[in-house]
């Protein structure tokens, strides 16, 4: 049972989704892991040539040249690195009340027709995805509308993007360590919601 880790943590060290990475692969140091960090890689955004290539191959079922494929060669990696894992972990900050950018470009560049998503069948059957984020406020991880607090769009393009792309399981956990105050408050009970998560995932 493989987990792999992608994180995008731009404060290093200082990072506070680190702190409730840290708590989770605590956890887990039996079980084998791999990890992507967005910070050293490029992730793939579509361009004229890759988003051509994707459309032809993908859904038009059409043999690609070579440098069609060597336009969705990182994409293709990257795919078949998330596929070979079990369980998925996506660690990152809250921006803007959402996915930071990288975050969201490696979501867009994993999510792939007659690979990780069809119209007809779950293709990612079998496979659990967890979002652990840090955030400046306190939102609802299972509600989103108009209202404040529940802005937490990070839950919604989870819950929307993962399960049409048919994973078994998609939970989003999240909250604010910024201050000494929201530590103590929070740190807890968001280390208990991991605990339970990997209670249940790694019996």
């Amino acid at each position: 049972m493989k987990t792999l880790i992608v994180k995008y943590l731009p404060s290093g060290e200082a990072s506070n989704t680190k702190k409730l990475l840290d708590i989770f692969l605590s956890k887990i140091e039996n079980y084998p892991t791999e990890t992507v960090d967005l910070l050293n890689i490029e992730v793939p955004i579509f361009n004229e040539l890759s988003i051509k290539s994707y459309y032809k191959r993908n859904y038009n079922n059409q043999t690609l040249d070579a440098s069609e494929a060597k336009s969705l060669e990182k994409n293709d990696n990257l795919i078949k690195q998330l596929k070979s894992a079990s369980n998925i972990v996506l660690a990152c900050p809250m921006h803007n009340f959402g996915y930071p950018a990288l975050m969201k470009a490696y979501i867009d560049a994993t999510a792939f027709f007659n690979e990780t998503f069809s119209y007809e069948k779950k293709m990612m059957s079998g496979k659990k995805i967890l979002t652990i984020f840090s955030s400046g406020g306190e939102y609802s991880n299972e509600t989103f509308n108009f209202d404040y607090p529940n802005w937490n769009s990070i839950a919604l393009t989870a819950h929307a993007t993962f399960n049409f792309m048919g994973f078994d399981e998609v939970k989003t956990i999240g909250t604010s360590l910024r201050g000494e105050e929201n530590t103590i408050k929070n740190l807890p009970k968001i280390s208990n919601e991991i605990t339970d998560i990997v209670n249940k995932w790694y019996k």
